[in-house]
């Protein structure tokens, strides 16, 4: 433990990775706070403080309990998850409120007291479709839609105002998974465990790459332990596996009669583009969009800086969530 650290200040810590996150930091002799919405009080870990508040209809620098030496953890974000209705009108402000505008606020806070660092979960959404692959962190940002856009924007002003401030780690994940995470998966399972026909996006033979929550918590220990190093990382899974492939072996591992059925990608995106601007949402543009495509990060910068190695991949993770789902939510 860096004895320099007075307490960590969690925010959106009764999230998804929110709660592993501080699983593992408490494991490691943290004293972690956690900020988040009054409704999430129930969930949060015993041997963490627990502080209600609405980030965006807060007067933060007056609730905020940031000290000297303490560490800032930015996991609040508003995301495509069951939990947001995500508004046809106003969008792009609405994701900016939290994502951009909150990141804004929180960061001046720690630089004003002297905060010894803060880490912000952005997204690989800021590249938008790779040119090239695989993708490294230089590479060039081109979000397609709101959210991506929002993470961007965030990104960039915190490289600014933090430079010569503060000590700022930036991680960019691929999609998070995970037991407990079903996003774009529970229409997924339903079918598998119904062995009914899995309609998909393309022919599959894409690898759509996926990173566990596990590992992205493990990420932030070590950017602690590394002292907050002024950089930011792609995160990913590093076994690379099609997506053809990856529904296969879930269908054999639910034990299910499930067929996979290709759907030409032009007609059904146009079909779920139609259906967005209907306002009868399926899937967001930066949901299907990419659905057909190679996404693969570049994760040497984590592995060779922070000495970050994911130890789940693709597939263990998608058959640990679908457990999940079947024991919890069906």
């Amino acid at each position: 433990m860096n004895l320099a650290v007075n307490k960590i200040i969690l925010l959106g810590g009764c999230g998804f990775l929110g709660l592993e996150t501080a699983k593992i930091l408490k494991k490691n002799n943290y004293d972690v706070i956690i900020y988040d919405l009054p409704t999430k009080k129930n969930i949060c870990p015993n041997n963490c403080e627990f502080r209600e508040i609405d980030l965006i209809n807060n007067n933060l620098e007056n609730t905020l309990n940031i000290e000297k030496n303490d560490i800032v953890i930015n996991l609040a974000s508003r995301q495509y998850i069951e939990s947001n209705i995500v508004p046809y009108f106003g969008r792009q402000e609405w994701f900016n409120k939290l994502n951009y505008h909150v990141s804004n606020i929180t960061l001046q806070i720690a630089i004003d007291k002297n905060a010894l660092g803060y880490i912000f979960f952005s997204t690989d959404m800021v590249y938008g479709i790779p040119k090239s692959l695989p993708v490294s962190e230089k590479n060039d940002k081109n979000p397609i839609a709101e959210y991506g856009i929002s993470k961007l924007k965030a990104e960039n002003f915190l490289l600014k105002k933090s430079l010569n401030n503060i000590p700022l780690t930036i991680f960019r994940p691929r999609l998070i998974s995970g037991p407990g995470r079903q996003g774009v998966f529970k229409t997924l399972f339903k079918l598998i465990n119904k062995s009914l026909p899995v309609p998909m996006i393309g022919k599959g033979e894409n690898c759509y790459q996926m990173v566990s929550v596990f590992d992205c918590a493990y990420a932030i220990l070590l950017a602690i332990e590394n002292k907050i190093p002024n950089q930011v990382f792609n995160l990913a899974s590093e076994k690379k596996i099609k997506v053809k492939d990856l529904m296969k072996n879930l269908i054999n591992y639910a034990d299910s009669n499930s067929v996979i059925i290709p759907i030409n990608s032009g007609l059904i995106k146009s079909i779920l583009r139609s259906f967005d601007l209907l306002g009868k949402t399926i899937l967001y543009k930066e949901q299907y969009s990419i659905a057909d495509k190679d996404i693969i990060l570049n994760i040497d910068k984590a592995k060779n800086l922070l000495k970050w190695i994911p130890k789940y991949d693709d597939q263990a993770m998608i058959n640990a969530t679908y457990d999940y789902w079947l024991k919890n939510v069906k």
